[in-house]
């Protein structure tokens, strides 16, 4: 059984988010940086909503259970984001916001395919409530902070079996629930009316998950002691935004994640099987072994018109996964676009798409069950739409 572990990074394609993520001048400050709930000029209600879709495809041996096989495999990742943001100007240096932050995630694997035994469908719900304050200390520098309420539910459905030694398929059920409790920094400096510098520091959370496991057998097996922990990485966010005219503009990010914090996976009370025997294991250890990443992003925005505005966008995100321990894809770069309208004073609309080209990630992984040894190929596509209202 291979847990698919995925940290809070935003698969949307938002290019706002994406390229300025420490300088965003709306209310999406409040997830990204409450330092810049500084630039809301009036009470701002924000409605975003995201989705994206990841194919990825494996082609090599595994060895599993004394037995190889060989051939192709394919996956395929959805990621639904809805969102929403609330900022207002309490005072003219006192600035209040609130977001709610969806995530649901879905894997579904190839059942005819050679991995269906070292991984599994995966789906992930979670969502976060994250009230934040942001104030202007002077005409240069604002700070601010927010906390984050998480609650998430997993659930899993790794097959176990193995048809060629006459072990036919069976199914597990992983089911678990989880809260967390996270923190958000920020930090805005304007130097000069042309550059605005933002700097973020988002705190990892830890999700103690518990619930049920149940391994379809003959007789079914369950376990009401399921549980294990799961974390979400710290990240340090570093924006740059440089307006070179009145209609035109670049901008840079830089920003660090702290992935080895997914060290190893200890998880207790699964029922699975071994041999031909269903059994409930009191504890696994998954060794994981990610590594820290940084992405690079560089942007650009024109103003067309009063109404009208494009933008550019290049990210190249390293990828945490280690191949010789888990599947997992290369590097990915990253090339999106949006265009924004302003339909009155009141309301504006963007939309937006990003592609990510991932580079071909050779796997090796070697351990006591499985031995896994091919190449890892995909991509991915999202789309957003945005909508702001400005009361």
């Amino acid at each position: 059984m291979v847990f698919l572990l995925i940290p809070k990074v935003s698969m949307a394609s938002f290019i706002e988010s994406s390229m300025g993520a420490a300088v965003v001048n709306d209310a999406t400050a409040t997830y990204y940086n409450p330092a810049a709930l500084t630039f809301l000029e009036n009470p701002q209600i924000i409605v975003l909503d995201s989705v994206a879709q990841f194919h990825s495809q494996f082609t090599g041996e595994v060895t599993s259970n004394g037995s190889n096989q060989s051939g192709a495999s394919q996956s395929k990742s959805n990621y639904f984001l809805p969102s929403g943001y609330f900022g207002i100007p309490v005072s003219n240096k006192l600035f209040f916001g609130l977001a709610v932050v969806a995530n649901d995630f879905s894997r579904d694997m190839d059942q005819n395919s050679i991995l269906r035994y070292v991984m599994s469908d995966n789906n992930i719900q979670d969502i976060d409530l994250v009230p934040a304050m942001g104030f202007k200390l002077n005409d240069y520098f604002s700070v601010g902070a927010g906390l984050n309420f998480s609650q998430a539910n997993f659930l899993s459905t790794p097959i176990s079996g193995f048809p060629s030694l006459d072990s036919p398929d069976m199914q597990s059920h992983n089911n678990a629930d989880a809260h967390a409790l996270g923190g958000d920094l920020g930090l805005l400096f304007k130097p000069l009316p042309s550059t605005q510098i933002g700097l973020n520091y988002r705190s990892s959370m830890t999700y103690h998950f518990k619930g049920t496991s149940q391994f379809d057998s003959n007789p079914t097996i369950a376990s009401n002691n399921f549980s294990f922990d799961y974390w979400t990485p710290a990240r340090y966010v570093l924006s740059v935004n440089q307006f070179l005219s009145r209609t035109f503009g670049l901008i840079g990010t830089l920003q660090w994640i702290k992935s080895d914090i997914y060290n190893k996976l200890n998880v207790n009370g699964i029922a699975t099987q071994i041999g031909p025997n269903p059994v409930i294991l009191s504890n696994v250890t998954i060794p994981l072994n990610f590594q820290n990443v940084w992405i690079y992003t560089l942007g650009s925005y024109y103003r067309l018109s009063s109404k009208w505005i494009i933008r550019l966008a290049g990210s190249y995100v390293q990828s945490p996964g280690n191949p010789d321990f888990q599947i997992t894809e290369g590097d990915n770069i990253i090339l999106g676009t949006s265009i924004g309208y302003k339909l009155s004073k009141l309301l504006s609309i963007d939309a937006s798409y990003a592609h990510a080209f991932i580079q071909d990630q050779m796997i090796d992984v070697q351990n006591k069950v499985n031995t896994i040894d091919g190449i890892n190929k995909g991509y991915r596509d999202s789309v957003s739409l945005k909508i702001t209202a400005n009361i």
